[in-house]
């Protein structure tokens, strides 16, 4: 079986584990580099409440740059260009959990960041990528995450709705926008994403012009939290136990045309076989591939059960 490419997962033809483009485009030039430090080098980080179990609670991230000189990875608390995320003992493989979760948004057309795991000092992989923030010239992109933008108190409080309001009052291209927003609510709940908060959704501001950030944080957390809700903020006033009608009403509500959204059911449900195939060559251990593969055979029986083709709330079946 011929290797697969440690950023893409798509297979390698030329030596090494990774496609020069994929390098070119997260580092700017074809060479990997070197991590010369482990995931026990990074700083202690504070935990999830007892309240709220995430995995964004308690993954250690590291604000990281290349060294152009050594062709190292160094610490960059100021001026980083990347976000370094290791392997935590309590989720194993999540570096990888996250990159064929990315990878699945990309294929899918999506706007993600470039992206990919790399080696660690310890041998252990790790997950980079590359910050939507950051210009090319090193300045800041202002950003603004639904948290903010609503007021919120608490991330894990409120709705999907909610957050697509805020898309049609502030984006600069409300049409696209609130379609990419509705089809990533498609992707979250297909991979069993039942981590996005308030703080995973968020705007890119340049001058006055708002347009919605790149994806972000994706990752099958429902693999690792078995009891989870099927979504951390609420649709059509539900977090747990979401149906095909769930969706058409977040649709609905979005003031998507009918057959835009119908559009969108059908490119998820043409996406299955290639989201599967993702899941299969990814880096994770053959046990927890297996889960994955499950969770997205639940989550698009439930999206598409059988039936015969008909009209619901105005959207057509797929």
């Amino acid at each position: 079986m011929a290797a697969r490419c440690l950023c893409c997962q798509q297979p390698v033809s030329e030596d090494g584990r990774y496609h020069a483009r994929c390098l070119k485009a997260l580092w700017g030039k074809a060479a990997a580099p070197r991590i010369p430090f482990a995931a026990k080098d990074l700083p202690d980080k504070v935990t999830t409440s007892a309240e709220h179990m995430s995995i964004s609670g308690v993954q250690a991230k590291a604000l990281v740059r290349l060294n152009e000189d050594s062709g190292e990875v160094e610490f960059s608390p100021a001026g980083s260009t990347h976000i370094l995320k290791p392997e935590p003992n309590e989720y194993p493989g999540l570096p990888a959990m996250e990159n064929a979760c990315m990878g699945m948004a990309d294929a899918l057309a999506m706007n993600v960041p470039p992206h990919g795991l790399f080696p660690m000092a310890d041998g252990r992989l790790c997950y980079i990528v590359k910050r939507f923030d950051r210009a090319d010239d090193g300045g800041k992109i202002q950003s603004e995450t639904m948290f903010q933008v609503l007021g919120a108190e608490d991330k894990y409080k409120g709705s999907l709705e909610s957050v697509g309001k805020a898309i049609r009052a502030h984006a600069e291209n409300v049409g696209l926008d609130t379609i990419d927003f509705f089809e990533r609510v498609l992707l979250c709940f297909l991979i069993g994403n039942g981590d996005m908060h308030l703080k995973n959704w968020a705007f890119l501001i340049r001058g006055k012009k708002a347009a919605l950030a790149p994806v972000y944080d994706f990752v099958s957390s429902k693999v690792y939290i078995k009891r989870e809700s099927d979504t951390a903020l609420t649709i059509n006033g539900k977090g747990d136990k979401l149906q095909r009608a769930d969706f058409e009403g977040l649709a609905k509500n979005l003031k998507l045309d009918p057959r835009a959204a119908a559009n969108s059911f059908a490119k998820m449900k043409g996406a299955q076989e290639k989201l599967r195939e993702l899941a299969i060559y990814s880096e994770l251990d053959p046990s927890m591939r297996q889960e994955f593969e499950d969770v997205l055979g639940e989550r698009f029986r439930r999206l598409f059960p059988v039936g015969n083709i008909h009209c619901e709330n105005g959207l057509a079946r797929v």
